[in-house]
C-alpha cells in the first residue's frame, strides 16, 4: 500500500512539474492509423492529381518560353545584306582610327549614314 501510494504521488508530483494534466499524462500515443482501401484510393488519386498538376506546369512554361523566344525573333529587325556589309566596313574603318573619341564618332556618323 506505501508502496501505491508513493507511486501515486510521484505521479500528481511529475503531472504538476510538468504541467500535463492528469488524464493524459500516462496514456501511450495512438497509433498511426492503418491504410484503409479508402485511404489507399485517396493517396493514388491525389498523387495523380499531383502529376497531372506537374506535367500542366512543365507544358506551360514550355509554351512561355517558346512565346518568349518567338517573340524575340519578331523584335529582331532582319538587316538586309547591304547594310550588315556596309556595318562591317565602318567598324573596319573605325578600326584604322588611333583614338576611341574618333572611333566613336565615325561609328556614329557611317551607322547614321545607313
Amino acid at each position: 500500500m506505501a508502496r501505491f501510494a508513493a507511486s501515486l504521488f510521484a505521479a500528481c508530483l511529475a503531472v504538476s512539474i510538468l504541467g500535463a494534466r492528469g488524464d493524459t499524462a500516462f496514456t501511450a500515443p495512438r497509433p498511426p492509423l492503418a491504410l484503409t482501401p479508402y485511404s489507399k484510393l485517396a493517396a493514388k488519386k491525389e498523387h495523380r492529381e499531383s502529376a497531372t498538376r506537374k506535367k500542366e506546369h512543365r507544358e506551360s512554361a514550355k509554351r512561355k518560353r517558346e512565346h518568349r523566344e518567338s517573340a524575340k525573333k519578331k523584335k529582331e529587325s532582319p538587316e538586309s545584306a547591304e547594310k550588315k556589309q556596309k556595318r562591317i566596313e565602318c567598324e573596319e574603318q573605325a578600326e584604322k582610327l588611333l583614338y576611341d573619341a574618333d572611333k566613336r564618332a565615325y561609328m556614329k556618323e557611317c551607322i547614321s549614314n545607313l
